[in-house]
């Protein structure tokens, strides 16, 4: 079966318009407990996050009939969205009965059971269902109904439900540029990997944000106001320190770098997940050699010392040489020196650090995402370019 049919499945039918990018959001549901000490629980309530798309598309002359029609009729319903960022051109014609689709599928969103459409025109598409996924084909359960030519588009197909908020922008008599959301009706699973590196029971995130595009730092307490609105108000700061909450911003290129992405997303599982995040910033400057033995460094003042040195989350730090390694210590304790400070460590460096050899020492801080919602910003198809804002907050490190 090909095109639209009486009682069969609808797709929606124009591509988006990549002209603007198409805005993925993945949301889940944490509970988080707080105690007056400042210390979170933190537990997660969904297996899998909420997903939705919104896009924009062009339509003109019949594709914006049909268009019409069918957001008039079928807006209530279940749809089968095109998954957009994961759209790929057949290399080769596919023949009539035809029961497998040569095509890529590492990193695609193709589930074994699932849908996938090939897709020539708005009234020419076909809805095929998947067997199984092999690495370079999609085996189907029931053979072509058409034959597909060189060029024709493969994408992946999820159940959804347009959003009461979509809309039909008119730009003249025939052409309309619909404004498109929808939520993703069925669970969205991804495979979960957290980064390897661990540093004191927790992973450490070892994915550098993009420097292209300002960051942003805030400081939230745990305050306690009485106001009876004649006298002063009596504020009290429950838990003695400072949460730390950070805004950074990811530029992920390629397939292979946005399904990593996704894989961590999905092992934070929102706010459910704590785990440790440098600044990436020169928190501290190191002014004179360092031997493998030793125990302590020598920094340019700071006011660590004087301004709340062991503080929880002003403990750790990690240092990035040039030659990419990185290591992470713990400071036991500080001393001020004047100019400089003296900075003891847990344990010695294991080998002999010059300051030019150090690209930067930074604070490494126990946080949690901020938000249970993630919004990926495609601004091309997957094997392209694609954007991501991670809003940071700091939570108190469990142990001593």
């Amino acid at each position: 079966m090909t095109g639209f049919a009486a009682n069969a499945p609808v797709i929606w039918p124009r591509p988006a318009d990549w002209g603007s990018s198409v805005r993925e959001t993945l949301g889940w549901f944490t509970e988080v407990l707080q105690a007056g000490s400042g210390r979170t629980v933190h537990r997660s309530l969904r297996f899998a996050p909420r997903r939705s798309f919104s896009f924009d598309a062009v339509a003109d002359s019949q594709e914006r009939r049909v268009i019409d029609a069918v957001m008039r009729t079928w807006g209530g319903r279940r749809w089968l969205l095109p998954i957009w960022p994961d759209q790929q051109m057949l290399t080769a014609p596919v023949a009539v009965g035809a029961i497998a689709i040569p095509c890529r599928t590492a990193g695609y969103d193709f589930v074994a059971g699932g849908r996938a459409v090939l897709w020539n025109s708005v009234t020419q598409w076909e809805v095929v269902h998947i067997e199984a996924i092999a690495v370079d084909s999609l085996a189907l359960s029931l053979p072509l109904s058409g034959a597909w030519r060189r060029g024709t588009r493969l994408l992946p197909l999820r159940w959804a439900r347009m959003d009461a908020s979509s809309s039909i922008r008119t730009i003249t008599d025939t052409l309309d540029r619909p404004r498109l959301s929808f939520t993703i009706d069925e669970p969205c699973d991804w495979p979960e990997i957290l980064p390897a590196t661990e540093y004191r029971d927790h992973p450490v995130l070892t994915i550098r944000p993009d420097f292209g595009e300002d960051g942003e730092i805030g400081y939230s307490r745990l305050l306690s106001t009485v106001d009876n609105g004649t006298a002063m108000p009596v504020v009290a700061d429950i838990a003695g320190v400072a949460q730390r909450t950070v805004r950074s911003v990811w530029e992920l290129w390629g397939r292979a770098e946005q399904a990593a992405f996704r894989s961590l997303l999905y092992g934070l599982r929102g706010r459910a997940l704590p785990l440790w995040v440098p600044s990436w910033q020169q928190d501290f400057r190191l002014v004179l050699p360092v031997t493998a033995s030793a125990v302590s460094i020598t920094v340019e003042w700071a006011g660590y010392t004087l301004f709340g040195s062991l503080q929880p989350n002003r403990r750790d730090i990690a240092l990035h040489l040039v030659d990419g390694t990185i290591l992470y210590r713990r400071i036991t304790a500080s001393t001020d020196l004047g100019g400089t400070e003296r900075l003891t460590l847990d344990n010695p460096l294991g080998r002999a650090v010059a300051p030019a050899q150090v690209r930067a020492i930074s604070f490494m801080v126990l946080c949690s995402q901020a938000s249970d919602q993630v919004d990926i910003e495609h601004i091309t198809g997957g094997d392209g370019r694609a954007r991501c804002i991670l809003p940071w907050q700091e939570v108190v490190p469990d142990g001593p």
